[in-house]
């Protein structure tokens, strides 16, 4: 993050809370019930904004070597991300030329010598090109085999992650996706981080229910009873759209005493959570020794997979039990996270009514009206 963005960023946190202020959204905002129910509206999302973005796949440090590769379920498709001798991260549909098989069961692994098919043993290397066919001359063409190579996923290595592009997209996909967030990811360099097994959660609720509960500090103090020793400041925070994506700034209770501090050098992160949405449906948590990350999958109308992965740095890797300790709490307040949108798509279906957005619940009003712009542009795409 650059210096003046983040003296910025400070001096407007204790702005308000010097005046009791926070960051807030001209006017209320209701939304019908019905936008979290039903086939109709998932299908369309997922055609007119899932299918069409990037997708946080991995951390670098999870393909730290050639030869080096993990496999995600996309959006109903396989994808194979692969650390080529190269250096460069490739990524394919994972699945065989020949018959279709899947190519790779495992999630991840090494694969030194390429991937080889157990159907019928034909083998591709890391670029995705058809490497080994068995009995080939007697088999196949030449002809037969020119254009049997994995079919290539457009990917990206961004900021320490790899990012994938929806299978059937062009590399253009991913030009600009992530270019409203630079300025403040140019100072973590992610990629220096190692990367902690994460976990995943099912849960019956609808995924813009689970955006919504990231996107405001609202909740806090009532949803979370381990923060009854509450660091944060109360209901104060941050919100600044960047492009489709959202920064939050929840500032915790000590950053009062850069008050006095030099106005040059103060720093943010020891003394705040940074909150960056990425549109759709991806979030990162950054704290000051490490970050997690977490997407949400829409698996249904009332249904949602979330994927976390912690990446810590290695000055957090010298208090393993401190650090230990902040991802066990943030599992916990996850989990309750998860049993609020549970519980209020549950009350979707008992009481219909209109849900209704607050003046601080700023970031709620962002992603609507992103969503909302997205959906329409699909609706009425220019010619």
């Amino acid at each position: 993050m650059k210096e003046h963005t983040q003296q910025a960023l400070i001096d407007r946190i204790l702005k308000h809370i010097e005046n009791g202020t926070t960051d807030c959204a001209a006017e209320e905002r209701t939304v019908a019930t019905d936008d979290y129910l039903g086939d109709e509206h998932l299908k369309r999302e997922m055609e007119a904004v899932f299918q069409r973005r990037p997708v946080l796949l991995a951390h670098s440090s999870q393909l730290a070597e050639p030869g080096d590769f993990v496999t995600e379920d996309l959006h109903g498709r396989s994808v194979l991300a692969v650390r080529t001798r190269r250096g460069k991260v490739r990524a394919f549909l994972n699945v065989c030329r020949h018959r279709g098989a899947k190519l790779v069961d495992a999630g991840h692994g090494t694969a030194s010598n390429g991937f080889s098919c157990r159907t019928h043993a034909w083998r591709y290397d890391d670029e995705g090109t058809l490497a080994h066919v068995p009995d080939q001359a007697r088999c196949f063409s030449p002809s037969a085999l020119a254009e049997r190579n994995l079919f290539q996923v457009p990917a990206q290595e961004s900021h320490g992650f790899v990012w994938v592009g929806p299978p059937q997209a062009g590399p253009e996909v991913l030009t600009g996706h992530l270019d409203p967030l630079d300025e403040d990811f140019s100072g973590y360099r992610f990629g220096d981080d190692t990367f902690w097994a994460g976990e995943r959660l099912t849960g019956r609720f609808n995924w813009k229910l689970g955006v919504e509960g990231f996107l405001e500090v609202y909740h806090f103090r009532s949803l979370h009873p381990d923060m009854k020793k509450y660091v944060f400041v109360p209901e104060v925070a941050l919100f600044d759209r960047l492009g489709e994506h959202v920064r939050i700034v929840a500032p915790k209770r000590d950053i009062r005493d850069l008050r006095s501090a030099p106005a040059y050098g103060r720093r943010l992160r020891p003394h705040a959570t940074l909150v960056y949405y990425v549109f759709p449906s991806t979030f990162f948590f950054v704290e000051k020794r490490h970050v997690t990350t977490l997407r949400i999958h829409p698996l249904s109308p009332d249904s949602s997979e979330i994927r976390v992965l912690h990446v810590a740095r290695q000055d957090g890797l010298v208090r393993p039990d401190t650090l230990r300790t902040n991802i066990s709490l943030f599992t916990k307040v996850l989990g309750e996270d998860v049993g609020a949108a549970e519980s209020i798509q549950e009350g979707l279906v008992t009481a219909p009514q209109e849900l209704l957005f607050g003046r601080n619940e700023a970031g709620l009003h962002h992603f609507r009206d992103t969503l909302l712009r997205v959906l329409e542009q699909d609706e009425h795409p220019r010619t």
